[in-house]
């Protein structure tokens, strides 16, 4: 299976798999050297920018201009002004690119461009600060050397903090102040300036590892959030798709019920014309036929019409329960008398077929308070169903009873081919027959059982069916206790 077209089921754990690596690209402790990603080094240009937006826009030249005031006894002033312009300078050219970045607001394939601006502007604002050691260096006063050497390293921590977001613009920062301090205290030779050049060293080896741990810490965030970010994009296009999704099918499903409306009219009025016509007809009222085959088509014409008209009838109340505008009457039934009705309804039917109808219904049956007329269509569905398909000589047995839960269950059983474990599901659904039906064609359009389902679903009741091949099929509907009442009510005849 290619990577492309891996399961819905697999996708969130490989969507977690590559979170995880790349979190893992983005911390320098557990990096394996990969570069990272434009859109990543972009965002960190972004915070070194926001890092830099101080209250008072020239505030370390002004401390330049302090600092270079301790020496104006010892050294001439034309000497102290090279660092001060060089700081103002390096510190105009940081704010015009600044500027700069903030107004183009650059995308992912402009980074290398900005990153050279950035890290030029830095090594002008690093040689300004480290100039200090050359012009402001009083060879023969300790005091002052030491002084040089401590507003150094001082300078040294905020600068870490401000460029801990974008590692390049530390290096460029700090490895020139402390190359030009090292290298001044090593031109002396002794073992006390060598000592201290060693403590420069290390202190910024431990200064360098603090940033880059920070740093990680950063990029991890950033990460996140950009996870996030895709994430709550991927949650609205989905949103989007779902919403769009619905829309069609809310309209298919409007045009589809304007279909039905329009469709059940056209065709039940000159279906009612036909079957009344062929029945004329099949009846010799007027007459007797010349021929009488003309009688035998009559017939034929009638059966068809009075098929035809119960497929629509089918095809519209299960086209009404699918769109949850089934709407029932309730009203108290016996449920016991609507299945008498329905059994003699059908009685000629299973005559002709030679099948046996018996009946098993408990003593005391409580009143149902549901819809006469579905739960008429529920008994005449199954028990058409069990005739159909019953083999000649066998018996059909419908059955109503109370459960130890408080919930009435009734049904059919009977003694036909039955339906295999694998197809009971599939015979549940609109317009789908089991092998037995499909070896039968014409006698039926799969919608009966879909349609109880639908109208057991309606009253809060369920329909099971249980069935092996060759052992019959059990069909039974059970309601819940809040339809059932007691059974002193009076009911009102189906």
């Amino acid at each position: 299976m290619s990577a492309d077209k891996q399961p819905e089921h697999k996708q969130p754990a490989h969507q977690l798999r590559t979170l995880q690596s790349r979190l893992a690209r983005t911390l320098p402790w557990r990096g394996n050297g990969e570069p990272l990603a434009a859109q990543i080094r972009l965002e960190q240009l972004r915070m070194f920018v926001d890092s830099q937006k101080l209250p008072v826009p020239y505030a370390f030249p002004a401390l330049m201009i302090l600092y270079a005031a301790c020496f104006y006894q010892s050294i001439a002033w034309y000497w102290l002004v090279v660092p001060v312009v060089m700081l103002f300078g390096a510190n105009w050219l940081n704010r015009r690119v600044i500027a700069k970045f903030l107004v183009a607001a650059p995308e992912g394939n402009d980074i290398a461009i900005w990153e050279r601006r950035f890290l030029t502007v830095a090594l002008c604002f690093s040689i300004s600060i480290a100039s200090t050691v050359f012009f402001f260096w009083v060879p023969g006063d300790p005091v002052q050397q030491a002084f040089v050497l401590t507003a150094l390293l001082v300078t040294l921590a905020p600068t870490a903090l401000i460029t801990s977001c974008y590692k390049p613009a530390f290096y460029a920062r700090v490895l020139p102040v402390v190359l030009a301090a090292g290298l001044r205290l090593v031109s002396y030779g002794d073992v006390q300036h060598l000592s201290l050049a060693a403590v420069l060293l290390i202190f910024t080896a431990l200064l360098a590892q603090l940033t880059s741990r920070l740093n990680g810490i950063i990029l991890h965030s950033i990460t996140l959030r950009e996870d996030k970010n895709g994430l709550i994009e991927q949650l609205f296009k989905a949103k989007r798709e779902s919403d769009a999704a619905r829309a069609r099918a809310e309209e298919a499903n409007r045009a589809k019920s304007h279909f039905l409306a329009n469709m059940s009219h056209e065709l039940r009025t000159p279906l009612n014309a036909i079957i009344g016509f062929s029945e004329v007809m099949a009846s010799e009222i007027f007459g007797k036929h010349g021929v009488p085959t003309y009688k035998e088509y009559a017939n034929d014409i009638n059966r068809s019409g009075q098929h035809l008209l119960g497929l629509i009838n089918d095809v519209l109340d299960l086209s009404r329960i699918e769109a949850g505008r089934f709407q029932i009457t309730e009203e108290e039934v016996d449920i016991a008398h609507l299945a008498e009705d329905c059994r003699r309804i059908l009685e000629i039917r299973a005559q002709a077929q030679r099948v046996s109808i018996t009946e098993d219904f408990a003593d005391g049956l409580p009143i149902v308070y549901g819809d006469a007329r579905a739960l008429r269509q529920t008994w005449i569905n199954l028990l058409t169903n069990a005739i159909k398909f019953s083999p000649p000589d066998s018996e059909v047995k419908m059955f109503a009873r109370m459960e130890a839960s408080g919930e009435m269950r009734f049904g059919v059983h009977d003694n036909g081919p039955g339906i295999a474990e694998s197809e009971i599901d599939k015979v549940l659904h609109a317009f789908t027959q089991g092998a037995s039906g499909l070896a039968q064609p014409g006698k039926g359009s799969g919608l009966g059982l879909s349609i109880v389902k639908g109208l057991l679903a309606v009253h809060g009741g369920r329909f099971e069916l249980k069935s092996q091949l060759g052992a019959g099929t059990q069909a039974e509907c059970t309601l819940p206790p809040q339809r059932l009442r007691n059974v002193t009510a009076v009911p009102r005849r189906a």
